[in-house]
């Protein structure tokens, strides 16, 4: 049988509130407005449409409250669009909460019985894969225990195994992967492999945009109920998280604007930029990942002819505590490596003038999680004439260690000659 999931301009509006004249979901959906106070509504899917065959591999990814898990209701079954139509050839069985449908009272052997019954299996046919079931959950003695008695870990693994071994025509899995140690997750994303292999329909939600491109071949970007790009998952799920940082990075700014300021006490002279790259890409970032390679670009005008220029760098923490303070010509401190960058400082001390780069290289980027205001000072007979500052923050690296918050991230290059 050739199975398939056909989507046909599919929308989910929720009343929020009860309302004396309501408005017509219909309308609600062609203006996505309130119509007064007293008239709410919420458009969870905005006219999505797509189609899936046998064989397919499907992600899902997008904000919380985008719209994911709903339109996964409608799909299983659970809800019923308000408008448009959902066409299903084949079984479907859901995992869109890992775990909540065990009964706790019950040992986990019991539990997969049951949910064999609910998956239309005979007891006689539970039979036939339930070693295969229980070695997969790696649950060992525990199986003929009461669920209740089992860990978070040990939950997921048992639900995820009861599924997978009855080999569903359309699985569908919202999150489900992420529980669970690294070893059973590879052993999860194999048996997902040889569902696909088998000709199955496997359509997955998860924030783990590796998850999503290891697992499949095709990925929906939905966001507030829409379908914003649908594609390759290397792709879709790159100008995601590029949309994610992008916001991230603009609330950022907008929260600490404050601290973001320009100011030229001498005519001719202007601190144009100050501005933080990885050291492989063009595009500047607010937002970094220590213990990456990074570099601090200033820019400068100097108009006017000065006699003894130099540049200051102040990098501070926003509790007060400073990291470095320095001028460039003369210091290099334990984190930053000017060697790169002194022709720019020798062309500026020669009383040169003109539009000036100044590279400062974290390689790599030592500092620890938090906010930090970057400042350059361009000085003369050191004199401040311009200065500009910018917010940065700083997040942990995936390896960062546990159990406490370092104000540098080390070990880096220390030269014991």
């Amino acid at each position: 049988m050739n199975l398939s999931v056909q989507v046909s301009d599919v929308s989910k509006i929720y009343r929020l509130a009860d309302t004396q004249s309501p408005l017509s979901l219909l309308q609600a959906l062609k203006s996505k407005q309130e119509t007064s106070n007293s008239e709410r509504y919420k458009v969870a899917v905005d006219r999505v449409s797509f189609s899936i065959q046998t064989g397919d591999r499907l992600g899902i990814v997008g904000a919380n409250g985008a719209g994911k898990s709903t339109l996964l209701q409608m799909i299983t079954g659970v809800s019923q669009p308000s408008s448009g139509n959902i066409e299903v050839v084949g079984h479907v069985t859901s995992v869109l909460t890992l775990g909540v449908g065990l009964r706790e009272d019950l040992s986990g052997r019991e539990n997969i019985y049951i949910d064999g019954e609910v998956q239309g299996k005979s007891r006689s046919q539970i039979n036939l894969i339930i070693d295969e079931i229980i070695e997969f959950a790696e649950l060992g003695e525990f199986i003929d225990y009461p669920v209740r008695t089992y860990s978070t870990g040990m939950k997921s693994r048992l639900a995820f195994s009861m599924l997978v071994c009855i080999e569903p025509e359309i699985l569908i899995i919202d999150e489900a992967l992420s529980a669970g140690d690294s070893v059973f997750a590879t052993k999860a994303t194999k048996k997902i492999r040889e569902i696909c292999n088998k000709g199955k329909i496997v359509i997955l939600v998860s924030h783990s945009m590796a998850t999503i491109v290891e697992m499949c071949d095709r990925c929906i970007w939905i966001d507030q109920g829409q379908i914003v790009m649908d594609g390759n998952p290397q792709e879709v799920t790159s100008a995601y998280l590029k949309s994610v940082r992008q916001a991230d990075e603009a609330l950022l700014i907008d929260k600490y604007s404050s601290y973001i300021k320009a100011v030229s006490w001498q005519q001719g002279c202007e601190v144009i930029s100050v501005e933080a790259y990885y050291s492989h890409e063009s595009e500047p970032r607010t937002i970094l990942i220590a213990e990456q390679d990074v570099i601090l670009r200033l820019r400068l005008q100097v108009d006017v002819l000065l006699d003894n220029p130099d540049i200051h760098l102040q990098i501070t923490r926003l509790d007060g505590m400073v990291f470095s303070d320095c001028l460039l010509s003369e210091t290099d401190s334990a984190f930053i490596n000017t060697n790169s960058s002194r022709a720019h400082s020798d062309n500026l001390s020669r009383g040169l003038y003109g539009c000036i780069t100044y590279d400062v290289c974290m390689t790599p980027l030592v500092l620890g999680k938090g906010k930090y205001v970057v400042t350059c000072e361009l000085l003369n007979q050191d004199i401040p004439t311009a200065a500009k500052s910018t917010i940065i923050e700083v997040v942990a690296p995936p390896n960062a260690p546990t159990g406490g918050q370092p104000a540098l991230f080390y070990p880096c290059t220390i030269d014991l000659a």
